[in-house]
């Protein structure tokens, strides 16, 4: 079983276009993972490719955390809001590829083709070849993982490209409050209402339990990264005591605040 892990952004939508116009990558099923705080236009070029997919004969599967019992859990803005945490601490990076994404995926696999060995097609493009030695796969002894732009040899720029070649058009895919977002990406955010307000809660959030976990840590008795406690750096001073920050991003270099972002956005000066 061959299945392409489909992210909605420029390069699992590469390959997917790729198999439908120009040559079959022998893909069986495309699976996307739902974390419940993706943009507006990642869930648009989902029903996009969905569409696309069905035309083709091709099934296309959306996923979302669930319990045991199939029942659907909170999504990756009620956890991180919950917890008042945001993926950009170490131990934490990237953790929304893990939970809401790899694991879920797999979860599925399993239980819809126990008996299925499973290869993986994932999106790395030629130029990023080195993610393919630390990609976080999901827990599993039966799966393989191939990555068709490596060994297509295909760039970004040509990812770009192929998607131009037939008039679709994809932005990166990103949780909406990703803490790695570039500039660009933090001002097109700005641009969504509904999407800015999460990214306000998340941080504020933060905010609210950062300087609290501090504390427990100090009140434990023992410096942060001594004896096996945790990692150098975690609860870091400029994490708490100059104010939580959720964008890793700098401007003029300093990294801001949500409200800071706003207040620069708005002006015209990012």
């Amino acid at each position: 079983m061959r299945i392409l892990s489909f992210g909605g952004g420029v390069d699992s939508s590469a390959i997917l276009t790729h198999h439908l116009f120009e040559s079959s990558l022998d893909i069986d099923y495309v699976i996307f993972a739902d974390t419940g705080a993706e943009s507006k236009a990642t869930y648009e070029n989902v029903e996009f490719f969905k569409g696309l997919c069905a035309d083709a004969g091709l099934p296309f599967k959306i996923v979302r955390r669930t319990d045991k019992n199939g029942v659907p859990t909170e999504n990756i803005t009620e956890w991180v809001t919950r917890l008042g945490i945001v993926p950009l601490m170490p131990g934490g990076r990237h953790v929304c590829s893990k939970k809401y994404k790899g694991d879920v995926i797999q979860k599925w696999i399993d239980q819809t083709f126990p008996s299925e060995d499973i290869t993986y097609l994932i999106g790395i493009e030629v130029d990023e070849g080195h993610r393919t030695e630390r990609f976080t796969q999901p827990k599993s002894d039966k799966n393989t993982y191939e990555y068709p732009l490596v060994e297509m040899g295909m760039t970004r720029q040509d990812c770009v490209d192929l998607l131009a070649k037939y008039e679709i058009k994809v932005v990166k895919s990103s949780c909406v409050f990703c803490p790695y977002m570039s500039r660009e990406e933090i001002k097109d955010m700005r641009n969504d209402p509904e999407a800015w307000e999460t990214i306000k809660l998340v941080e504020k959030r933060f905010c609210e339990t950062s300087p609290k976990n501090h504390q427990a840590w100090i009140n434990a008795g023992k410096p942060l990264n001594a004896g096996g406690r945790c990692n150098t750096g975690h609860w870091r001073k400029d994490s708490w005591a100059e104010g939580a920050r959720l964008f890793n991003n700098k401007y003029n270099g300093k990294r801001l605040s949500v409200s800071e972002w706003e207040q620069v956005i708005d002006a015209g000066a990012a």
